[in-house]
């Protein structure tokens, strides 16, 4: 009998010994931003004991920086249960409320954040949220959007005209031997690719349940976990590389008509989104690659090329990239004399906000933050110049649908707002992520990115009926 106790105790411990070193495992992974293996790790240690508080906050965060919002959700609830005094948490969950359609619930929440740390901006949101969302909507009969077929089953978002065509980011896999994955998220790394003429460009209210089978995710994705059809990124694992396997159905754009933009400007890691001047014989590209030295956050950096003969000529870089913060989400005015782009430098509103640098010979002057009109304490990302010199942005804390929404606002002479942004409602935001904005020279037709299906896709949009009721 007493062997059978010490047996127990050496069993007990065993898996005590190996649930600790899963959590320590998840705890790593977590620190260097590993989202996807940190799951894992945790799911694992939470066969064999209870998450503590800070474990869940941080697998929590796993799962929405992997954009699994229901999963985070699910745990954000839990983790409120037990730790009610955390404003940063409830504000996030808050906001996957919103996001998940559950506008009165979050308001609630917000109530909570805004009567310990006051914000005109979340008054705002939590008046919009209990008054209804009708402003938001009425717009959207005037509209027409579209799914497009150059979508895939994974991320696709920030188109530029290019030409008669079009450049978007994709993290679709790229065709090497030996695949790279971004810890991040578990996928490929994004870069470039163009279709090249949008005449080619269709409306994807086609897409089949093959045409979802044959485009999901790598089987290595841990986001890919069912065979449901209504989301471009939850299909049926049917191979390692779905290039592999890629079959021609309906509607969809072959490979042949979506090639990759220049492989001279791929990188080994991220590259996109980018801009390019008028002309197209300048182009500025984000690119994400790892800092070298321990512990050292890969930052986004902005990096100019230019045509000559028929090549893309490297430029000096970006004077203000900095290994200390972002700079990234590049978008040249009409005028190619102003770029505006997105940055987390030190002195900014809070989160993300919108910077501009005016041309200074041949380089870019003193950055210059775009102002509180535009900038809040939450994330104003991802800014577009149409046609006008009319500034489009997306932002997490100007009251809006949920997520990321698209806003705009008319600049005066020196760049700055007039007045605070316009939400352009529904059907350009949703209660997901809107963004990556492209806009035909009559306002009338363009582009816009969203994750409203479960990941990010292209659509095209037009006007179908005069604007009523806006400016």
């Amino acid at each position: 009998m007493r062997y059978m106790r010490l047996l127990t105790v050496l069993f007990l411990s065993l898996i005590f010994s190996k649930g600790y070193g899963q959590l320590k495992n998840a705890e790593r992974a977590y620190d260097g931003m590993r989202y996807a293996e940190a799951i894992g790790y945790y799911q694992e240690s939470m066969k064999r004991d209870s998450l503590s508080a800070t474990a869940i906050a941080k697998l929590a965060d796993s799962y929405d920086k992997t954009q699994q919002y229901q999963k985070a959700l699910y745990w954000y609830h839990k983790l409120l249960i037990s730790q009610v005094n955390d404003t940063a948490s409830r504000y996030r969950y808050g906001q996957l409320l919103a996001m998940d359609g559950q506008y009165k619930a979050a308001a609630t929440q917000f109530k909570w954040v805004n009567n310990v740390r006051p914000d005109s901006q979340l008054e705002s949101t939590i008046g919009l949220y209990e008054g209804g969302l009708n402003a938001l909507l009425a717009d959207s009969v005037n509209w027409q959007t579209a799914l497009l077929n150059i979508n895939s089953g994974y991320a696709d978002f920030s188109p530029v005209t290019y030409g008669a065509g079009l450049v978007f980011v994709s993290d679709r896999p790229r065709n090497k031997v030996f695949r790279e994955t971004n810890a991040w998220t578990g996928g490929d790394f994004l870069t470039l690719y163009r279709v090249v003429d949008t005449a080619r460009v269709k409306d994807a209210a086609l897409r089949s349940k093959e045409l979802e089978q044959v485009l999901s995710y790598a089987s290595k994705d841990l986001r890919n976990v069912d065979s449901r059809t209504e989301s471009s990124w939850d299909s049926k694992k049917v191979s390692v590389n779905p290039q592999a396997t890629f079959v021609a159905v309906p509607n969809q754009l072959s490979r042949e008509m979506i090639t990759p933009f220049n492989t001279k400007l791929n990188k080994r890691y991220h590259e996109g989104p980018v801009t390019f001047s008028r002309n197209w014989d300048s182009i500025i590209v984000t690119y994400n690659e790892p800092s070298k030295g321990k512990g050292d956050v890969s930052r986004l950096r902005l990096q100019t090329y230019v045509m000559r003969y028929g090549d893309w000529i490297l430029q000096p870089a970006f004077p203000h990239n900095n290994k200390d913060y972002n700079v990234g989400q590049p978008a040249l005015h009409p005028n190619g004399d102003v770029l505006f782009f997105t940055s987390d430098m030190p002195g900014g509103a809070g989160g993300k906000d919108i910077y501009y640098c005016r041309k200074s010979g041949n380089s870019w002057g003193l950055p210059i933050n775009a102002g509180p009109l535009v900038n809040t304490s939450g994330n104003e990302m991802f800014p577009y110049i149409d046609p006008s010199g009319r500034l489009y942005f997306s932002s997490d804390k100007w009251p809006g649908l949920g997520g990321l929404d698209i806003f705009s606002v008319t600049l005066d002479t020196a760049y700055k707002p007039l007045s605070a942004p316009r939400n352009e409602g529904a059907p350009f935001n949703s209660p997901k992520n809107d963004f990556g904005v492209l806009i035909e020279a009559n306002g009338s037709k363009g582009y816009f990115s969203s994750d409203r299906r479960g990941n990010d896709d292209i659509y095209i949009f037009w006007r179908i009926y005069p604007s009523l009721g806006r400016e």
